[in-house]
């Protein structure tokens, strides 16, 4: 690890690439575990962060006081951050790589198709953040058995979700779990039934052990699965306050 105090910043152009202008959700100033007591110290040994971006919770990660990864993977599909990622966060810690999966994004990776994880390693944490809020429904059972595939037994899946009732919306198919909210790129939100989001957990032997409802109404839920036996947990209501926040464009 580098003598210097903090990991470098990336730059303002990668930080709205993920939808953050400023830099606090890339601090941790008082080195807590970054997901506090929702996932236990001894899950922090190695972690696969599945759509890292430009490193926000890798740079949370090394400033952590205790519990730091002896491994961790990022990868994600965006090459400007996964170079820039390389170029400074790896050189700050050698302990942390990053990876580019060649998957398919209208905006980010056009010419990308469906891409396995590239690795075959196991880990103790997967992080899956703003990730499957963005995969179409044809794809996110491949992508999630990936993540189930990186995990280690014991092992956590932390992952977020926009999540709607489809008992609420009579006019679907039982095949259709899914809504979108854009026709030019439907994977500017995905929203998943919630009854599909526990069986996916269910059929992966993952049992869903704590659920955070939104800070905002109808946004991102967070979903902490451990590969084993166990009894789920039942989703909260979401009683948050209304508000919008549309993802970059």
């Amino acid at each position: 690890m580098s003598e210097r105090a903090e990991p470098p910043m990336p730059p303002l152009d990668l930080r709205r690439s993920v939808g953050h202008e400023g830099t606090a959700e890339f601090e941790n100033p008082y080195g807590k575990l970054t997901f506090g007591d929702d996932v236990p110290a001894e899950n922090y040994r190695s972690v696969l962060d599945f759509g890292c971006g430009c490193g926000r919770v890798a740079r949370q990660m090394m400033l952590q006081a205790e519990a730091r990864p002896e491994r961790y993977l990022g990868v994600d599909l965006y090459a400007p951050s996964i170079r820039w990622c390389r170029k400074h966060l790896t050189a700050w810690d050698r302990n942390y790589r990053f990876a580019r999966m060649n998957a398919h994004n209208p905006k980010f990776n056009p010419r990308g198709r469906q891409a396995p994880i590239p690795t075959r390693e196991q880990f103790s944490l997967v992080n899956a953040h703003s990730v499957f809020t963005h995969i179409l429904e044809r794809d996110v059972r491949f992508y999630f058995d990936e993540c189930r595939r990186a995990l280690e037994p014991g092992g956590v899946l932390r992952a977020t979700w926009f999540l709607f009732d489809k008992a609420e919306a009579p006019m679907m198919h039982d095949y259709q779990h899914a809504l979108y909210i854009s026709l030019d790129d439907p994977t500017h939100a995905v929203i998943y039934d919630r009854e599909f989001v526990r069986d996916l957990y269910r059929s992966a032997g993952l049992s869903i052990f704590r659920v955070h409802p939104p800070a905002l109404r109808g946004f991102q839920w967070i979903v902490y699965g451990r590969l084993g036996p166990g009894e789920d947990v039942a989703f909260p209501r979401d009683e948050a306050p209304t508000g919008r926040k549309p993802p970059p464009r």
